[in-house]
Parts: C-alpha cells; sequence; structure tokens
C-alpha cells in the first residue's frame, strides 16, 4: 500500500510541475554612458518617475563608463541628466525611438565636447544626439 501511496504522489508531482503556469520571460535593457570629454569630470543622474526610482549621481573621470540595466515595464521611464561644468543635458534614455536608434537592448551613449552621441549597434557608428545647454 505504501508503494501505492508513493506512486501516486510521484504522478501527481509530476503531473503538477509540468502543467504549471509559465512565469513570463522578462527582456532586460542596458544602458552605457562613457565620458569621452576633454580633461573633463562627467556627472550621470538618472531617474524613473513611477515607481520613483533614483539611481544617485555617478561621477565619471575622463574615459570612465557608468551602466545600469533595468527590466522593461510600461512604466519603466528613465531619464538621465548628464552635466559637466556649467552645461548640461537631459534626455529620455527608456523610450521607444531611443531604442530603435541604439538598435537594440544595449544603448551605449559617450559625452563628448561637442555634444551626447548615441551608439547605433547595428551600423556600429554613432550619431548625434544632444547639444550641451546651459
Amino acid at each position: 500500500m505504501a508503494k501505492f501511496y508513493c506512486l501516486a504522489l510521484v504522478l501527481v508531482l509530476a503531473f503538477g510541475l509540468s502543467s504549471s503556469v509559465r512565469v513570463p520571460r522578462t527582456r532586460k535593457h542596458y544602458v552605457k554612458f562613457i565620458n569621452n570629454l576633454n580633461n573633463k569630470v562627467l556627472n550621470v543622474n538618472c531617474k524613473n518617475l513611477n515607481p520613483y526610482i533614483d539611481l544617485n549621481l555617478h561621477i565619471l573621470l575622463p574615459k570612465e563608463e557608468y551602466e545600469f540595466n533595468y527590466n522593461v515595464t510600461r512604466s519603466m521611464a528613465f531619464s538621465c541628466d548628464l552635466r559637466h561644468g556649467f552645461t548640461s543635458s537631459v534626455f529620455a534614455v527608456s523610450d521607444k525611438v531611443t531604442k530603435r536608434d541604439c538598435g537594440g537592448n544595449h544603448c551605449i551613449w559617450k559625452a563628448e565636447d561637442t555634444g551626447v552621441y548615441l551608439l547605433n549597434r547595428r551600423t556600429n557608428q554613432y550619431k548625434f544626439k544632444y547639444g550641451w545647454g546651459k
């Protein structure tokens, strides 16, 4: 009788595991910043409003990089504030246009003295996106 219960338990567990609801696969999006300014410090501060997420200030010395990632959901709308000296540029990094322009789920931004550039991973070329404001 004990063998019967063991066999029944094994069958129930096997059936239960095979018919369990699948967990939806989440996609990750990666954002990287490269300080390519001519001997200047770059301040990077990225935030999402709903839910509120502040990734805090990251100070990049010349040639340093900073990267973060997040799970793609409808509520994620990160924007980043890049500053050097008295100039800044604030822009969205998780909108559909940006994701399309970067050519995938890994967007690489490069700060230069002339502005902020985005790498298109399909063409492997940087494209000017934003100038520095006052």
